[in-house]
C-alpha cells in the first residue's frame, strides 16, 4: 500500500477513514463483507447504493476520490457531513490564518450540491481574483 503525500486526499486516507468509521458503525471486529456494506448504503439513502466493487476499491485504496455523489451517499450513511470524506490540504499561504473546519465543511457540504454551470461559475470568479496581483485602484 502505498503512502500519500501530506496534504493529499489520496486512497490511503480515504481508505483508513472509511475503515474506521465501519468500525464505529458496525462495532470494532464486526464489518461485514462489501456486498452488505453496499445494501446498507442502498437502505439508508433509500435504495441508491455504491456498487460494492466500488465499495471495495474504496476499502482497499485504488479508489482515490469520491464523486460527489458518492460522498453524499456515504455522509448520510454514517450521519456525517459530506465535507467529512474531504481531506483538507495545505495549500494555504504560510502564516494565512487557518479556516475554521466546520466553516470548511460547510462551504465543501454546500458545494456539493450545486451543478455545472454554478461551479464554473465560482472557478471563473477565483480565476478572476487570483489573476490579480495587485489591489485594483479605490474607486473613490
Amino acid at each position: 500500500m502505498s503512502s500519500d503525500p501530506p496534504g493529499d486526499a489520496g486512497p490511503s486516507w480515504l481508505a483508513s477513514t472509511i475503515k474506521a468509521l465501519l468500525e464505529e458503525k458496525y462495532a470494532p471486529g464486526r464489518v461485514p463483507g462489501v456486498r452488505k456494506i453496499s445494501a446498507d448504503i442502498g437502505a439508508a439513502n433509500g435504495g441508491e447504493a455504491i456498487s460494492h466493487g466500488h465499495v471495495g476499491n474504496i476499502l482497499n485504496g485504488t479508489a482515490g476520490n469520491l464523486t460527489d455523489r458518492t460522498r453524499t451517499l456515504l455522509a448520510t450513511f454514517f450521519g456525517k457531513n459530506p465535507g467529512h470524506f474531504l481531506r483538507s490540504t495545505s495549500l494555504q499561504p504560510t502564516g494565512a490564518k487557518q479556516p475554521d473546519p466546520q466553516h470548511v465543511q460547510a462551504l465543501a457540504a454546500r458545494l456539493a450540491t450545486f451543478d455545472a454551470a454554478q461551479l464554473a461559475a465560482i472557478q471563473q470568479a477565483i480565476e478572476i481574483v487570483s489573476s490579480r496581483t495587485e489591489p485594483g485602484p479605490d474607486p473613490a
